[in-house]
């Protein structure tokens, strides 16, 4: 099959250096075979070593699994650079953006989506799968003079699981394109606004980016031009970033300024931005509050038939489709009633509390940070929440949350929503554990995190009665996912 151009671009993909040191070698021309992929979306190959029966994994970014391809492989290296795709997989589909494989902001657009989607699924069940089974411990006792130590062998329990085979994991998907209504953006010297170039801190200039809202694509190409019309000025030493919002009543343009602009320069943007009916805010300490220069700084958006007010600078969940699906899903699983005493930890400014809060009895909301649990407040008050408390403390010390707030122990909640960062809920699961919520509904953007506490709920005996691979990022290697677990 010959090169299309979109296999040319592939070849821009960066081969890593050679573990072993030295002089470099030269590379050679190799026809190989995808196998799988890896955790990250990049094609694995075979590779046959000298010694019998012997084979190394050998990474091909951008390849699909039953692919055969064309690469230059550099004695040692870890990944092989793509030269041409002999036999393409069916799943295999022309990237729409020009700057796929050089821009680090996506890794699946040459995969079909629904391929994507169950690449997702696959790495979840894989991370699940393991948890099904007990877990061999071993236990080294401490040895008296002169003995060797001696093990003795332990079993984690295994996990309680309706989910017994991957299509038991649900998928909730989401637009593939046009689906970012958050975005913060490098600047080039020239100004031209991009992400970081794929293993590279460096921006990479873009016209546009896909992923982001039409309204977003607008504001981006807009700033661009501006930007590209003073060539004197070195817009990289004047602006740190630039972040883009989508949210009511207009498209915000978030500057991080780090040295000031002329004042000519910067009332021609305002004038622009002002013009298109746009809002403008800049940020000239990294930790300061935003200034509105065009417009109001206040925002919001819509969820579940309310309007949730947030800051700029604040979490907002960036794919506003599978937000609304999110919640959605969640009410659906949860069936409430009316009378459960429901906890939501890590709740941000209200975007989960709120919404179940419509259909749960009592609803307390736990966030670390002072300003988002006042805004969480704020939310709750205006729009007319007579059950939902929210409180600020540090969720990694759960025994200093129950001692700071009594009522928690003596609302004894019926369930526990928690949607923590990236590095999980670690801090807070020995206290989880004392509360004995009948069900838990854990939201993760991180699977690592996520099973690791899982095995420890496992552990108490609760039972994964729903486990859902949520999209909220389409042609990216992200996973997120909703499970739901019950005594």
């Amino acid at each position: 099959m010959s090169r299309s151009a979109h296999f040319s671009r592939l070849k821009t993909a960066k081969t890593l250096s050679s573990k072993s040191k030295g002089s470099p070698q030269s590379s050679k021309t190799l026809e190989l075979d995808i196998v799988r992929l890896d955790s990250e979306g990049n094609g694995v190959a075979k590779l046959a070593l000298k010694a019998p029966n012997k084979t190394a994994d050998i990474k091909v970014p951008h390849t699909l699994v039953g692919e055969r391809c064309t690469v230059n492989y550099v004695a040692g290296a870890e990944v092989a650079e793509l030269v041409e795709i002999v036999h393409p997989s069916e799943q295999r589909q022309e990237p729409l953006c020009e700057h796929f494989a050089e821009c680090g902001g996506c890794q699946l657009q040459h995969m079909a989506y629904q391929e994507q989607l169950h690449f997702k699924r696959d790495r979840m069940w894989q991370g699940l799968e393991a948890l099904l089974k007990p877990k061999s411990l071993a236990k080294k006792s401490k040895p008296k003079l002169g003995q060797r130590p001696q093990s003795k062998s332990a079993n984690a329990p295994a996990l309680k699981s309706a989910v017994q085979k991957p299509s038991d994991i649900s998928l909730l998907a989401s637009d593939h394109f046009g689906y970012r209504r958050r975005a913060r953006l490098g600047i080039s010297k020239a100004g031209q606004l991009g992400f970081r170039r794929a293993n590279s801190n460096d921006t990479l200039s873009l016209h546009n980016c896909l992923n982001l809202s039409v309204s977003l694509q607008q504001v981006m190409q807009c700033l661009n031009r501006f930007f590209a019309q003073y060539e004197d000025l070195t817009w990289s030493s004047h602006i740190g970033h630039v972040e883009l919002l989508d949210v009511a009543p207009s498209p915000l343009v978030l500057l991080r300024v780090v040295k000031s602009i002329p004042a000519a320069v910067f009332s021609q943007l305002c004038a622009e931005i002002e013009q298109c009916d746009w809002r403008l805010a800049v940020q000239k300490e990294k930790s300061g509050d935003y200034i509105p220069q065009v417009g109001p700084l206040a925002s919001h958006y819509p969820l579940n038939g309310l309007d949730i007010a947030f800051e700029p600078g604040k979490f907002i969940q960036i794919n506003e489709s599978l937000n609304q699906a999110m919640i959605k899903q969640a009410l659906e699983w949860l069936t409430l009633e009316g009378s459960e005493s429901l906890l939501d930890l890590f709740c941000g400014t209200g975007n989960i509390s709120l919404a179940l809060a419509q259909q749960a009895g009592q609803v307390f909301g736990i966030e670390l940070s002072p300003e988002m649990v006042g805004l969480a407040k704020r939310n709750a008050n205006s729009l007319g929440f007579e059950n939902v408390e929210f409180m600020a403390a540090n969720l990694d010390d759960g025994q200093g949350v129950l001692s700071t707030y009594e009522k928690l122990s003596q609302a004894q909640p019926d369930i526990i929503v928690l949607d923590p960062p990236r590095a999980g809920a670690a801090g807070f699961v020995p206290t989880l554990l004392e509360l004995s919520p009948q069900r838990i509904l854990y939201i993760s953007c991180h699977q690592g995190s996520f099973l690791r506490d899982l095995r420890k709920l496992a552990g108490a005996s609760y039972r994964l009665e729903k486990l859902s691979v949520m999209d909220m990022f389409p042609n990216t290697e992200h996973v997120e996912c909703m499970a739901l677990l019950s005594r």
